[in-house]
């Protein structure tokens, strides 16, 4: 300290030897002067070196979090209206190993079923959805007359985004389309206007079968914390949702889209999902190109209608938010890079892997103002944000999205305070979250660009041609308590602290 102090003095005196006028430190009128200039630069190199001394003793969690928190600022225009579309359940959540000890199935076959038609495959099955409406009912009854511990939830992609909206941005509007019941409407937050078109009288119901890392079920050992749903919906998929929710944006005027829930019309048959997408289709080519229009995508299981969903669906709207397992699916139906790593199991796909992916989803998909004969002239796509339970990516072409850094730091922030249920009101708990990933690792094997974690700088970005990439490791809850809805939430989040503005080319050269 005294150093710093003494070579500071040493600078005042050299700056103050004038050419033709000097003036002495020695002089007893210049040493009042010279004083102040020492006594003002005490508190400065105090303030310095104590800052580095905090900086020091904080614990890896706590330098991620002050970070995240010093990049993220609300954009400077903010979206006010929402129209979100097209799910909404109820979600009742169950100890998964509790039910199945319930129900008793034999634990001697372990394989998958694309469609659960009894209680043996939903034993031997971790899948989506549940095709055997009987089934089904009995399950839900058994459910219900057990007495063991359940809560009851919001559901449903479409419903779980308008709920983030309306708790974490109070100043934004979230109007929602989506099959509403009597305990849904009393589950979602007053602040959420509600379309009474698709009302219906009985709620749809999704099983969240959670289960903790370490859990036992026969010879089985849970390696990590994670859920098991399955459902019968009848009403989140039909048309009449979709065509209320594309008329509610045209009598909203919202300033965002979020469309989500539609891969729900995987389970239909081929004539009538086709019909559904193509009318979906035609519905985003009509909805104002300065309206932004956000995808949220569910889990897949169907190539065909993932292909669909590609060629129909991605390059029509301006922004996209998915997951591993939803990344390496559209890969595989495309023919995109490392497609043989669909499905993921047993921790998250290399960094550079992911990379590769999302080059070609925004390549193939994205808009491209640079080729008048090419399809891609006339797509939106220009902003994928990809979330897996390590790090978080966001991958953006063109100049339409902005602030997109603090939209990743938001949602990466956010991720591990729901995972651990922290409310964002209290203090961060750093015993509760760690950092599952590498000192150093590539990220991106074309551009041979590298990560060097720092926990006080966590956030890289770099440019391969005009496409921009943006990439966080994230704080992993390590005895996760909620499961549910985590993916709406990051995105939801993201989407917020993004700001989109696109400038009409076509009327400023007429």
């Amino acid at each position: 300290m005294a150093t710093a102090i003494e070579a500071f003095v040493h600078y005042i005196v050299d700056i103050c030897v004038l050419e033709r006028n000097m003036i002495s430190p020695t002089d007893p009128r210049n040493r009042i002067l010279l004083w102040a200039f020492v006594f003002a630069a005490i508190p400065y190199l105090y303030s310095v070196f104590n800052e580095d001394k905090r900086l020091a003793s904080m614990t890896v969690e706590q330098a991620m979090q002050e970070s995240w928190d010093k990049m993220i600022t609300l954009p400077s225009m903010l979206f006010r209206k929402v129209v979100v579309g097209i799910n909404c359940n109820v979600d009742v959540i169950v100890s998964g190993t509790n039910l199945y000890n319930h129900i008793n199935p034999s634990l001697s076959k372990c394989s998958d079923h694309e469609v659960l038609k009894s209680t043996e495959d939903m034993r031997e099955s971790f899948m989506e959805h549940m095709a055997n409406e009987e089934t089904f009912a009995s399950i839900i009854k058994t459910i219900e007359t057990s007495q063991q511990p359940k809560q009851y939830h919001i559901g449903g992609n479409a419903a779980l985004m308008a709920q983030r909206i309306a708790y974490s941005f109070p100043r934004t509007t979230a109007f929602l389309v989506g099959p509403i019941g009597p305990r849904s409407q009393a589950l979602l937050h007053p602040s959420i206007v509600q379309n009474n078109s698709t009302r219906i009288l009985k709620d749809e119901l999704h099983v969240i079968m959670e289960y903790k890392q370490g859990e036992i079920l026969g010879e089985y050992v849970a390696p990590t914390s994670s859920r098991f749903v399955f459902s019968h919906d009848k009403f989140s998929g039909s048309s009449v949702v979709i065509e209320m929710f594309f008329k509610a944006i045209s009598q909203f005027r919202p300033d965002l889209v979020i469309l989500s829930g539609i891969h729900l019309l995987e389970f239909q048959n081929a004539e009538m999902r086709l019909e559904k997408i193509r009318l979906i289709k035609r519905s985003l080519l009509q909805i104002n190109n300065g309206i932004p229009i956000h995808l949220q995508l569910g889990n897949m299981g169907d190539a065909v209608f993932a292909s669909d969903l590609l060629e129909r669906i991605v390059g029509n709207v301006d922004s996209v938010g998915l997951n591993e397992q939803e990344l390496t699916f559209l890969s595989k139906v495309g023919n995109g890079p490392y497609n043989d790593e669909y499905p993921v199991s047993g921790g998250s796909l290399h960094v550079y892997k992911v990379v590769e992916m999302l080059h070609w989803l925004i390549t193939k998909y994205g808009q491209d103002k640079s080729n008048v004969e090419s399809k891609n002239y006339n797509y939106r796509l220009q902003r994928i944000h990809f979330h897996c339970l390590t790090y978080h990516l966001i991958v953006s072409r063109g100049t339409d999205w902005s602030n997109l850094a603090a939209g990743l730091a938001a949602g990466a922030r956010v991720a591990g305070r729901h995972s651990c249920n922290i409310p964002q009101s209290e203090t961060l708990d750093s015993g509760l979250l760690e950092v599952r990933s590498g000192s150093s690792y590539l990220l991106d094997k074309t551009m041979k660009k590298s990560y060097i974690f720092d926990p006080h700088r966590p956030v890289a970005s770099w440019m391969r041609n005009e496409i921009v990439f943006i990439y966080t490791p994230v704080l992993v809850c390590k005895f996760p308590t909620k499961t549910v809805g985590l993916d709406e939430t990051i995105s939801t989040t993201g989407l917020l602290y993004s700001q989109f503005y696109r400038i009409d080319h076509a009327r400023m050269h007429l």
